[in-house]
């Protein structure tokens, strides 16, 4: 049989199964997985989010197809139950199909994913340049290539083999343009406006996820990218993300995008070219960045950014307390920038909404003070204040690990651990994730809506009216912050 006949398909799951905070707008490794591979092999996509599979109707597509492998999407760890529901009914279905995760989660945690013996391989790293070969090699079993195929982990026997990763996206020639043939965007716009996701909006606006950059520089103590991602930065060229925002525009109409990279400002020159481009086309979008670094803006890019058509941006500033940023975070931070920047995109009524984080190891109570006494006297549209939370392969968790700072049961992969979103795990001598909950539950709500302007901001930011916010404040505080 041709190899272009042979039966491969992507399983997205549903990430509201056992429980979980549902993920409503469309996962982005798809349409470049189908880039890759749909000339390559005979590919077909089940999105049980987009579709609202039960894991039941997910298996009964996946025995409608009959694939020969079957490649788990795996968006975040904290998603790992339907990951590894999907490697159980993948097998149930066909004993002889191979299952490849791939992913952030395979990436951060190759050595649990490859003790399920329902997953034949853990793929560590990027797709690009890789997923086609290891496919090929699976489908025409090529033990050999496999056994020494880098940043793979699979079992030999009951050995239990880790390949290490050799390169990092940042070294990829060329990005891969994502292709949109087998994903149903409509599906997601219906859902839009009952998002609970990070970055999309409220509203009914038809919204668009672009990523046109991949890693980020810095080396934050929370972050898992240097893991993923190495130290470099990949960049999509500017007439490649504007080709993809002509698709998405002519096919499907979109009226808003929302650019979730950490570094679309790192490459000056570049990010001017996008700008510009967008300007040209006059499309009349709305377009938002969900994060990017504060450092990277000056008058002439938010200038710039309002004319393309920006209505907000979120800064990531972590910690108003400059120690505390500077020698536990290592974040790259003056914060003496924050104060200007929020009255230029004020000037410019460009929203910017801020995260922070509180209660890293080494960090008193004073300091966590600080933070909110910072955050608000920048008086920022909305503020949100998260609980450090260990995530697999982070400087943050090793630290808190050899000090002693977790539960001593503590594990990413068990129904008691204290771990996901909202979640705080670390307990120190100057506080517990309890009493952070509800400190920072109740200062979210004094600083965010202290005053009728800010209120009226925290509207605009989150897209819902005055009595919606008072109801959404009155949920948060009995829930200690995590209410959507």
């Amino acid at each position: 049989m041709e190899l272009k006949e042979r039966k491969v398909v992507i399983l997205v799951a549903h990430y509201a199964w056992f429980d979980m905070r549902p993920w409503n707008e469309p996962t982005l490794s798809v349409p470049i997985l189908t880039r890759i591979l749909k000339d390559v092999v005979d590919l077909s996509v089940i999105d049980a989010n987009a579709d609202r599979l039960t894991i039941e109707e997910t298996k009964r597509k996946i025995a409608e197809i009959n694939p020969e492998v079957v490649l788990i999407t795996a968006l975040s760890a904290e998603y790992y139950k339907a990951y590894h529901a999907l490697a159980r009914i993948a097998k149930e279905v066909s004993s002889e199909c191979k299952v490849i995760m791939g992913g952030v989660y395979p990436t951060v945690s190759a050595e649990d994913v490859i003790k399920d013996k329902n997953v034949d391989y853990a793929m560590i790293g990027y797709a690009e340049e890789r997923i086609d070969k290891l496919v090929t090699y699976v489908l025409n079993d090529s033990l050999v290539e496999i056994s020494e195929f880098p940043g793979l982990a699979f079992r030999d026997g009951e050995a239990e083999i880790i390949n290490p990763i050799s390169t990092y996206i940042g070294d990829i020639k060329e990005m891969v343009q994502p292709d949109y043939s087998l994903v149903d965007l409509e599906k997601y716009f219906s859902f839009q406006s009952m998002n609970v996701a990070n970055f999309g909006p409220s509203s009914n606006k038809r919204n668009a996820l672009m990523i046109t950059s991949y890693g980020c520089p810095c080396n934050c103590i929370f972050c898992a990218t240097r893991t993923i991602s190495g130290r470099k930065t990949a960049f999509r060229k500017p007439e490649d993300v504007l080709e993809e925002i002509d698709f998405l525009v002519t096919n499907y109409h979109i009226e808003m995008i929302t650019f979730v990279d950490d570094s679309i400002l790192t490459d000056r020159a570049r990010a001017e070219a996008i700008f510009n481009g967008i300007i040209e086309r006059n499309y009349n979008l709305e377009l938002r960045v969900a994060t990017l670094a504060a450092w990277h803006l000056d008058e002439d890019i938010i200038k710039l950014m309002k004319r393309a058509g920006f209505t907000r941006f979120g800064i990531a500033i972590e910690s108003g307390c400059e120690r505390v940023l500077h020698k536990i975070v290592r974040k790259p931070l003056n914060l003496e920038i924050i104060p200007p920047l929020v009255k230029l995109a004020r000037k410019y009524d460009i929203l910017m909404p801020a995260d922070f984080i509180i209660g890293f190891p080494g960090e008193t109570w004073e300091e966590i003070r600080e933070t909110f006494r910072f955050a608000e006297d920048c008086d920022l549209d909305l503020c949100m204040f998260h609980i450090a939370t260990v995530l697999p392969k982070t400087d943050l968790y090793y630290l808190a690990k050899e000090q002693h700072l977790l539960p001593e049961d503590f594990s990413f992969y068990n129904d008691n651990a204290n771990f996901g979103f909202c979640k705080g795990n670390i307990t120190t001598d100057e506080f517990t994730p309890e009493e952070l909950l509800v400190l920072r539950a109740y200062e979210w709500d004094r600083i965010n809506f202290s005053t009728p302007e800010r209120r009226k901001r925290a509207c605009r930011v989150m897209e819902i009216t005055e009595e919606e916010l008072t109801e959404h404040r009155r949920q948060t505080r009995r829930k200690l912050g995590i209410h959507f």
